[in-house]
Parts: structure tokens; sequence; C-alpha cells
């Protein structure tokens, strides 16, 4: 080790750095919490931000900014940051810092950055550097942290006012920390001034925060009860203790409408039927959740049974978010890595993965579309779609940003239910079923509307669902039970099997009606047959289920959608959703009588 000129812009020396090719993604050093700052001329103290931990790189060239997990953000939400960065981009660096959104008071704003974040791009969004790991060649890990701060002070002296500095402060450590929350700021964090970078926790940086706040599973939401469109009243949330998730209480306040409707279109696609508890506890309002959303909580206190008081939330932490059964994508942190390798699945679809899905090849999904499109296109052709796709060996439900689309698949723009002006994929052909195939896709979920109308839906579908110790015997009895009382409403329905262990019922309208009554009218015939049978059938996909049947009038509304008619299923053998008659349906026919090898004649 030596003292290193820096090269181009400074003749400044940087002692202890070491030559090395560049590292890429570099696992983050990551501070201990405690309940008061340490003392000492050792140490010097920083103003903790209240953002998404980022790390900004450049090399050769390409900036690229990692998110706390070291997924690649630098495309979506961070673009306006990665352009401001151009001034260095004749640098090989790597700086440590917080993505942030400032508050009329100048004080960075949690709830801020999570409004800007959910725009397109935001320039609104500044990247605050407070360490520099990397430069021009040389590791800077073994060097002093006073000696990394300073050669980033020179590096960002010409930045532009999103790129910006974070100044230490070297007074005592308690009186930084008081002036802090007295100005209503998140906390502080303090380093040691002599200490080299290291990854992982490290007692040589100290967090301290005014307020208690953490990061916690969530496990469950109540819904907000005849909200259009649907959110959430409230949160329950829980708390790891070694391999155990445990209870940690309800979250009662802190959303806004947005923020309501947010949080329950991001769960939805991770409701389960039971509690995910290692000791699962009473809550008759609960509609449980796979525990792989994050909520930053901000409490009074915790009592003895490790219980949340007066917690209230602060937003989704979708820079902490944990994929279980999922390889991390983030790139390996050898210090001889040449170069970041690219991440094919933007952030939006993180919360949406499907780990145990098994997929057909693109060859295989090819030569199935060529076999049954003439069948498939009448119930999937011209409606929007939603898409189970696989992208790098990762699959899905699509949301967020499109890839590069075919010529042969139509876009349709549209105003999303939450607000904003979304696009919906469509297909007129086969080789607009190709051009899926081409993208990943895997499995079509049609809307119950046609791209030419689609605020009208012009089919009705009663989605039978049994829960454990249903036989399937009892499954054909419900959906001829259904079907007659369709029937006596004047629609006649033909049946679905959804490549799973369900019954779909679909039903074709004379004329479109609107989504909203089409949904009452679904519910009010499931309510129907409901009543006659209450130990054979529910309403509620979070009722005790053991035995019974969830009769689900929940695929009817816009935007909702079910595993479309003739598409595959990503699952083992490749079962497909497939039409079939009421007369083999009085037969018996199995649930997996048909797949992409033998789709239905």
């Amino acid at each position: 080790m030596g003292a290193v000129a820096l090269k181009r812009r400074t003749k400044r020396t940087i002692p202890g750095a070491e030559a090395a090719p560049f590292p890429g993604f570099i696992e983050f050093c990551h501070p201990e919490q405690r309940t008061s700052p340490p003392a000492g001329a050792d140490w010097i103290h920083e103003v903790k931000a209240d953002g998404y931990r980022a790390q900004l790189t450049i090399e050769g060239g390409v900036i690229k900014i990692y998110s706390r997990r070291g997924y690649d953000w630098t495309d979506g939400q961070f673009k306006a940051i990665a352009r401001t960065a151009d001034f260095l981009r004749d640098r090989d660096l790597i700086m440590d810092g917080e993505v942030v959104v400032l508050n009329s008071s100048g004080a960075s704003d949690f709830n801020l950055l999570r409004q800007e974040l959910a725009k397109r791009e935001s320039a609104r969004l500044q990247f605050h550097a407070f360490d520099l790991l990397y430069l021009d060649g040389f590791d800077l890990r073994p060097c002093r942290l006073d000696n990394r701060k300073d050669a980033l002070r020179h590096l960002l002296a010409d930045a532009p006012g999103q790129i910006v500095y974070v100044q230490s402060f070297e007074e005592d450590g308690q009186r930084v920390f008081d002036n802090v929350c007295k100005f209503g700021l998140e906390g502080t964090v303090s380093k040691r001034r002599d200490a080299p970078y290291r990854s992982g926790e490290q007692s040589k940086w100290i967090k301290v925060k005014c307020k208690a706040s953490d990061s916690y599973p969530i496990i469950a939401f109540v819904e907000k009860l005849g909200a259009k469109p649907r959110r959430i009243a409230s949160l329950y949330i829980g708390r790891r203790e070694g391999e155990r998730l445990l209870y940690a209480g309800k979250v009662r306040s802190g959303y806004t409408e947005a923020t309501a409707r947010e949080v329950r279109e991001r769960l939805d696609p991770l409701i389960v039927r039971s509690s995910p508890l290692s000791h699962p506890i009473k809550k008759p309002k609960a509609t449980w959740v796979k525990p792989e959303v994050l909520a930053e909580v901000e409490f009074g206190g915790i009592n003895e049974g490790g219980i949340l008081r007066e917690a209230v939330f602060k937003g989704l932490r979708d820079d902490l978010v944990v994929l279980p059964q999922v390889r991390s994508p983030r790139v390996a942190p050898r210090i001889h890595q040449s170069r970041p390798r690219k991440i094919g699945v933007s952030r939006e679809n993180i919360l949406q993965l499907l780990p145990d899905a098994v997929t057909p090849s693109k060859e295989e999904l090819v030569a199935y579309w060529k076999r049954v499109w003439k069948k498939a296109l009448p119930h999937l052709g011209h409606r929007p779609l939603k898409l189970v796709r696989r992208v790098h060996g990762t699959t899905f439900y699509h949301k967020g940003p499109l890839p590069q689309i075919p010529k042969a698949v139509h876009q349709l723009k549209l105003e999303k239910r939450e607000g904003g002006i979304g696009t919906r994929l469509w297909v007129s052909d086969l080789s607009g079923l190709l051009g899926l195939v081409e993208i990943g896709a895997v499995e079509l979920h049609p809307w119950n509307a046609t791209v030419e109308d689609i605020e009208h839906a012009d089919r009705l579908v009663i989605d039978l669902d049994p829960g454990e110790g249903v036989e399937w015997e009892q499954m054909i009895e419900a959906a001829l039970r259904m079907r007659d009382l369709l029937r006596a409403e004047g629609l006649e329905s033909w049946p679905k099997l959804t490549g799973g262990k369900g019954i779909h019922l679909m039903a074709s309208l004379r004329t479109p009606q609107p989504h909203d009554r089409v949904h009452a009218w679904a519910r009010r015939l499931c309510a129907a047959l409901a009543e006659r049978h209450p130990d054979h059938y529910i309403l509620s996909a979070q009722a005790q289920r053991r035995d019974r049947i969830f009769l689900d009038y929940l695929r009817n509304g816009r935007g909702t959608t079910a595993i479309g008619t003739f598409s595959p299923r990503a699952r083992e053998n490749f079962p497909i959703a497939a039409p079939t008659t009421w007369r083999r349906i009085e037969r018996g026919i199995r649930p997996d009588a048909f797949t992409m090898k033998h789709p239905p004649s």
C-alpha cells in the first residue's frame, strides 16, 4: 500500500489506496443501531438521510446505480440521477450514498421520495454521497474514512445540485444528535475516522434515530370495506427471531388514500390462505399474505411481548424486499470482477415473482401456439392481457415497464384503476401470439372486455376454487349447481378446466355491461348458492376453506383477469386452461385431462 496520485482532475493523493481492477457492485457497510451516539475525537458524525441506500458506479463511461440489494435501478426511477452524474463519465469510480427527496424545510422526506419514485422519472431525486470506495484503478476501501471523505469532497467540488457531498461534523456526538432531532431530522450516523470500509454490519459505524422506526415484513392487511378502488384500512406486521416469524402488531395509521391503494395492489398477488406466522394468531378480519414486502414503521415503543405501540406506517421498502427461494441477481462482490452483470427483471416485478413456477421452453410454446391458435384466438384475441413472463430464469406476473415489443403485438394505452396511464398488450393473430413468446410470455390472462370497449364486460366468470379436502366429485356438483343458477338468469355457460384444481364457468353477455354491474351480478349468484349450501361453499377467500369451495366472483371487474382459455400454465407437465363441455363434466372428466402435448380436440 502507499500514497497514490488521483488521475485526471486532481493531483491530490490518497494514502493506503491499492491498485485493483474495477470490482463491480460492492456489498454495503451497514451501521449498528444504538440508542446514543459514541463520544470522543475518534468519531465524525453525519446527518442520517431518510431515503434509499444506493451505490453509484462508473466504469468505462457506463453509469450504473444499484439498490441496497444490488439491483440495477439505473434505467428506472434513478435515470435522472444517472444523467446528472454524466459530468463524472471520464472517471472510473464507486460512491456510496443515499437517494433522497427534500421537503420545503430542506429535510429528506421518505414519503415524498415514495411519491417521486412512483413517477417514470423525477427531477427532485438527489444522490447524497458520503463515501468513495473506488477511483480510477484504485481500491479505496483500505484507506481511512477521513481520507476517503476528503477525496470525495474534492471530486464533487463542482457537482450539479442532484449530486450532493454529505458533510461530516467533528463536534461532540451527543450535541450533534440533539441538534439534529431538534430540527426534526431522521438521526445521525457516527463513524470512526480511521476506519477502512468493510461490507456488512460494522460497529465502527453507529446509527441513532431521533424517533424509533424499523422495517417489518407485512403478514396481513385489513380491507377498507366498500372502497372503490380497493385499498387497505390497516396492516399486520411480523418480526424475525432467528428462523421464526412472530406477530409484531397492527399498523392503523399513516396511510394516504393513494398509499392505501398502492399497498393493496402490491399485496394482491401475495395473498395466501393461512397465516405465515410461526405461531398463528386469530385475526378474523385479516387477509394473510406471504411476508415478502417490508414496511417502514415508526413506533412509540415495544412491549414485553414484542408488540409495537403507536405504530405508524411510513412507506414500503422496495429497496429491502426479501426474495425467498430466488437467486439474487446482484453482482458477485468479488474484487476482480471486471464489469457489473446486466439485470433483466425490473424492480416493479420483484414483488410479483413465482419462485416455484415450471415453464416450457420457447420452442415448445411456439409449437403449441401454432397447433391451437385458431381455437385460442376467439378467447384471447382483441383483449387486454396480463402476462406471466419468464426472463433470465425468473418467472413473474409482469408489472411496470415493457421490453421492446414485436410489431405483431399491439399496445393499448388506458387509464389505470389507481390513476395514471398504463399500457396493455393485445394480439389479433398467430404472429401476435408468437411475439408474446418472444418477450418471454408463458401465461395469458385476458380481461373480460375487448380493446374496442374496455369499460364494458362482455362476459361473466365464476371461479370454483376448492379448499383442502374437497373431492373432484364435489367440484363437479358445484359446477352443475352454478350452471343451473346462471341458466335461471338467462345465461348459458360453458366450463373451463383451469389447469389446476378449479373450474371456471364462462358466460357470454348478450349486451356488454359496466364492470361494476357484472361484478355485483356474479357476487349475487355466488351468494345465492352459498346461502343454500353454507356447509359446502364460502364467499371469502380468507374464511376457513377446508372441505369447502370458494365461489370466487372477484374475477369480474375492470382490469381483473382470469387465466385465458387455451393458455399454458407455469406448472409441472404444462397443463392448459382448457375449454370442455357439460357432457364431459357430467361424465367426470379429470382436472388434469389436458396439457400442451394433449390439448382438447
